[in-house]
């Protein structure tokens, strides 16, 4: 009887080790968790895809190009009460001359012309200082390679208006850049039916940004005003990081590699481009109220 008892403990101790060994066997080995790629899967699962465009990417596709493909300036940061463009000159024409001489007998002794002096000036930037000129030129980034991805037709501008300037002075003999106001307009009906602006303002809605964006719509064919909604932009995945001062929530950075120094090693870090993300769900913000209100 002891001996029996003395194999079933053997039994289960032999059966409970077998199941470790087999439960063991079903973990992940260390080697993958030593893998950047492993961390970042584990972290995606976590963050919630933000998407601001309802609709999918071939119907929008499909009713923009039915609409005839409509071009679009697009203001991101400045209204369209400024300038399009401050690129504009002043001419002015000049004659000096000095005759001496008896009277029906006048010969020049010395005369000075000037025709055509083009004087360009530059102004600063009119956007809202609510960001940066780097904050800007990376939030425009962001919200142009958007709407860029969906086929939409975006207009420079500025290239617009030299192209416009150049051919007026080519079939006709007027100065074109003597009324900057009027050179726009052409530009404008020549080039685009429709005129985005984006323009920030303060949010103080929990769980979203500090910064949202007014966009506004209007029509050059008839003067309308299509759309002028606010965008909210939810507040993007945070994690708990170290730092100097100990931890806080901050953006998550993608792990690129390691560098050696003298004290150990440093890890390399590729941080996210936080205002190019915002342009980004600004832009899909944009395409659907594009879709809704225009296509």
């Amino acid at each position: 009887m002891v001996k029996r008892k003395y194999n079933r403990v053997t039994t289960a101790l032999v059966a409970g080790l077998v199941c470790s060994a087999a439960a063991l066997a079903q973990d992940p080995p260390a080697g993958q968790m030593m893998n950047s790629s492993y961390f970042d899967q584990q972290r995606a699962e976590e963050i919630t895809d933000i998407q601001m465009l309802k609709v999918d990417e071939a119907t929008f596709r499909e009713a923009y190009k039915e609409a005839g493909r409509p071009k679009l300036v697009v203001l991101v940061g400045q209204p369209f009460s400024g300038m399009v463009s401050d690129w504009h000159m002043q001419r002015r024409v000049s004659v000096n001359a000095q005759a001496t001489g008896n009277e029906g007998t006048f010969i020049p002794d010395s005369q000075s012309v000037q025709v055509g002096v083009e004087n360009r000036r530059y102004q600063y930037s009119n956007r809202s200082p609510m960001l940066t000129p780097q904050q800007w030129a990376e939030y425009e980034r962001g919200f142009q390679s958007t709407l860029l991805k969906y086929g939409i037709r975006i207009v420079n501008r500025d290239v617009a208006m030299r192209l416009l300037d150049s051919e007026i002075r080519e079939t006709t003999d007027r100065n074109p850049q003597d009324d900057n106001q009027r050179l726009e307009m052409d530009m404008l009906r020549k080039h685009t039916k429709l005129i985005l602006e984006v323009m920030p303002y303060r949010e103080n809605k929990y769980k979203y940004e500090p910064i949202g964006y007014q966009v506004t719509m209007t029509s050059l064919e008839d003067a309308t005003l299509l759309a002028d909604d606010r965008i909210a932009i939810p507040e993007a995945y945070k994690e708990y990081r170290a730092g100097s001062s100990g931890y806080s929530k901050q953006r998550p950075q993608n792990f690129a590699g390691v560098e050696a120094r003298s004290g150990g090693y440093d890890i390399i870090e590729n941080p996210i481009e936080v205002w190019a993300e915002q342009g980004q769900l600004a832009a899909e913000a944009t395409l659907q109220i594009l879709y809704d209100r225009y296509l």
